[in-house]
């Protein structure tokens, strides 16, 4: 059985929180340079936490160097946080290819005989194998690590491209015999951050994260890639042609 949280680490998790909405609201503009923040008190009644956890996550920014506290002028905003790059969403097999190769990837864990969690009420995107090889992949942009992909690709194809997914990803590798494609498609949500999540890219539980669960099946109509793929909100972006 799992202990339940304690009414401090509760408090500790929720901070945190509340000091990633407060650094947005700086990055966002909502509260500009030289500003002063509503106080503690309207703070615990907007957000209706303790009073302890608004002070913690103020501390927090202060830490940081982006607020400033004075004893009797309350709290002002003296710097920006530094404004992670944003990547394009791929939203095309071709822009996923090229992502790749934008950013770096270290396996955390490889495994075999797996078989992909298709969520309950997933259309079902084709014939599931036997058996996949299983990659947890942690994507980084200079040290910050950005993403958590879970990825599974059909095992019979692990062999003929085991070289090529030491350097690469495996729509890369995948990529390099189109042959093997006949459809892929994307579904895109937003989830919350998990255990695991909350374990490698260092977020608190129940981050609002973008997710991708993405699959590839080849002209027989067998799955063989299967992605699930959780970014942390601030790094990816979407655009789109509205009059396309």
């Amino acid at each position: 059985m799992t202990a339940a949280p304690t009414a401090s680490q509760s408090r500790d998790k929720l901070h945190l929180q509340l000091a990633r909405l407060f650094r947005n609201k700086i990055t966002n503009g909502d509260w500009t340079l030289g500003q002063s923040i509503p106080t503690v008190e309207e703070l615990e009644a907007l957000h209706r936490v303790s009073r302890t956890t608004v002070r913690m996550a103020v501390h927090a920014l202060v830490d940081e160097g982006l607020l400033e506290t004075r004893k009797r002028g309350g709290t002002r905003v003296v710097g920006r946080p530094c404004k992670p790059p944003s990547f394009l969403l791929p939203t095309s097999w071709r822009e996923l290819v090229a992502f790749g190769e934008q950013i770096r990837q270290t396996t955390l864990q490889q495994a075999h005989d797996c078989v992909p969690p298709i969520p309950a009420g997933f259309p079902c995107p084709g014939e599931l194998a036997p058996a996949y090889a299983y990659f947890l992949r942690v994507h980084q942009h200079g040290e910050a690590r950005f993403c958590l992909s879970e990825l599974y690709l059909e095992q019979n194809l692990y062999p003929k491209l085991q070289e090529q997914l030491e350097r690469a990803t495996l729509a890369q590798a995948l990529g390099n015999d189109p042959a093997q494609i006949a459809a892929a498609r994307q579904y895109l949500s937003v989830a919350p951050a998990d255990e695991l999540i909350a374990a490698h890219l260092e977020v608190p539980l129940g981050t609002p994260l973008m997710q991708a669960l993405r699959w590839a099946r080849n002209p027989q109509g067998l799955v063989v890639y299967w992605a699930k793929v959780r970014f942390i909100s601030e790094y990816v972006h979407m655009e789109m042609d509205l009059l396309k």
